[in-house]
């Protein structure tokens, strides 16, 4: 069985773990397929990652192989793949969405917010247990921090406690809740409207958003300015603008 199934089709990159008897828990297998899949997005104009069944997106690590008999500096070392997969998804050229039902705890949280966008059912739950194993979520903080108000995410981290969706979208984990019973429905209309955007300004756009991010506000407004005099000197730009005029829907060329 494979650990991670790969999908593509209508301009959509569809990963999924596929461990749905271990809560989707994450392993060197899953991991390394997640990688594998981000590093090929071929010609999709946006990935999707999630997993298969309804009672977890992922429980976090397995904690079975953290028990097992590998050594300190092979279970470091597999630890790593959670870095490069987070990191995978900020370097993906296209947008990715995690589509998040069920539980999502741990290890899980940190591959929801490596993504560009999170979808969650209103029955997804979103929390951070380490401390109650004597853990700490370290990898997951570095994101909570660029995420959450730190008060926030200190109180996830030190009580474990579990917040559901809506609790979850106040303080900025979560774009988008959707009702349970149609999430399917809602993700996939979400996906094919990101997927029927100009495939260049998207990602010239997800690349120069998370430049901005990491520059002052001087250089960054420097960088877009020049970003923006790029895009509108391509095919795509007029090709928008003369299909507005033209009252007409726009047909993206990515030149």
């Amino acid at each position: 069985m494979n650990d991670v199934l790969v999908e593509r089709g209508d301009g959509v990159l569809r990963v999924s773990i596929n461990r749905e008897d271990k809560r989707n828990a994450l392993s060197a297998a899953v991991l390394t397929g997640l990688l594998q899949a981000l590093a090929a997005p071929a010609e999709a104009r946006v990935v999707v990652v999630g997993s298969v069944g309804d009672g977890a997106f992922c429980s976090g690590a397995d904690l079975a192989i953290m028990a097992d008999d590998a050594t300190g500096l092979e279970q470091h070392e597999a630890r790593g793949l959670l870095r490069q997969v987070v990191l995978a998804m900020r370097a993906c050229p296209v947008p990715v969405v995690a589509r998040v039902q069920g539980l999502c705890l741990a290890g899980g949280t940190a591959l929801a917010m490596g993504a560009d966008v999170v979808l969650a059912s209103s029955a997804a739950q979103f929390g951070l247990p380490e401390v109650s194993l004597g853990l700490w979520p370290f990898m997951v903080s570095a994101l909570l921090v660029r995420h959450v108000a730190p008060k926030h995410a200190m109180d996830l981290m030190l009580t474990g406690e579990r917040i559901d969706a809506a609790a979850a979208q106040r303080i900025g984990m979560v774009s988008r809740v959707f009702p349970a019973e149609s999430f399917v429905a809602e993700v996939d209309g979400y996906v094919a409207g990101i997927a029927a955007k100009p495939p260049l300004a998207v990602r010239l756009g997800k690349a120069a958003f998370a430049a901005a991010g990491e520059s002052s506000l001087e250089a960054a407004l420097e960088a877009m300015q020049a970003q923006l005099s790029l895009l509108t000197t391509t095919h795509d730009v007029a090709e928008g603008i003369a299909a507005f005029f033209g009252k007409r829907p726009p047909v993206w060329q990515s030149r």
